[in-house]
């Protein structure tokens, strides 16, 4: 018998289970949405240059958190755009922070933008924050309105426009929130 005749059941078993994890769980590609709590866990985290990061000392902000990998090479064709978007934050009331999920390629990372980017950069080399917000895969995007609840979690980038939508909608939140005579939510 031929070595692949002997491989074939392993093969036609992990067929059957691809299938059969494809079936329980919708469309190919699609993974099982984690449930989140609706108030965002604090953390503190370190940035490229050591300065510790804490949520909680940005209370009514919305944040929109990139989590993303060094190792993972979409960061390369993101940073442009996460520039572009927070140059935008003191208009729309926000702050853009990246949550890198690994220490590997940090070098690399220093290297092409010579330590100077334009938002935060934290590290979660321990993957502990990434683990609290059910960051299963990178990049992922969390947007946080300005009480820090969940609104909002797309895996992958999901481009400029569609973060500038989410916000626009949260602020159109907020500032209905604000008006004179307008109960607060819970009332």
């Amino acid at each position: 018998m031929g070595d692949e005749a002997k491989t074939m059941p392993i093969r036609t078993w992990m067929i059957c289970v691809a299938l059969i994890f494809v079936v329980a769980n919708g469309r190919a590609g699609e993974q099982p949405r984690a449930v989140l709590p609706p108030s965002a866990p604090d953390f503190t985290l370190p940035d490229l240059h050591g300065q510790a990061f804490r949520l909680k000392e940005m209370p009514g902000q919305m944040i929109v958190l990139n989590f993303w990998a060094f190792w993972c090479d979409t960061w390369k064709d993101e940073l442009p755009h996460l520039t572009e978007l927070v140059k935008e934050q003191s208009d729309r009331d926000f702050r853009l922070v990246a949550v890198s999920v690994d220490g590997t390629r940090l070098q690399e990372f220093m290297d092409k933008t010579k330590g100077a980017v334009s938002f935060p950069v934290l590290l979660d080399a321990g993957g502990k924050v990434s683990e609290s917000y059910k960051v299963f895969h990178v990049p992922t995007v969390v947007i946080l309105d300005s009480a820090h609840r969940i609104r909002y979690v797309k895996t992958g980038y999901p481009g400029n426009e569609a973060i500038r939508t989410v916000l626009r909608k949260l602020q159109s939140e907020k500032s209905k929130d604000l008006k004179p005579g307008t109960p607060s939510p819970g009332n």
